[in-house]
């Protein structure tokens, strides 16, 4: 196909831009969530989605002492 009719030498730049950011940014994903630093973060979401035991609700006579001014 030829797109160098349908579009001026500008047009044709500011569109290789475009691909070329969108092309980078893909490649930079895509290192970021195989190199190191997406296997941290995937441990830290791990580590952080642990559940916590419950305290058991105190009764009344006990909270009764803990009231702010």
């Amino acid at each position: 196909m030829d797109v160098s009719g349908m579009f001026s030498d500008d047009q044709m730049s500011v569109i290789g831009c475009f691909a070329a950011l969108a092309v980078c940014g893909a490649v930079a994903a895509l290192s970021f969530h195989l190199g190191p630093a997406g296997r941290q973060q995937k441990q830290t979401d791990a580590a952080r989605n642990r559940t916590l035991p419950l305290e058991k609700p105190q009764d009344p006579a006990q909270r009764q002492g803990r009231r702010a001014a």
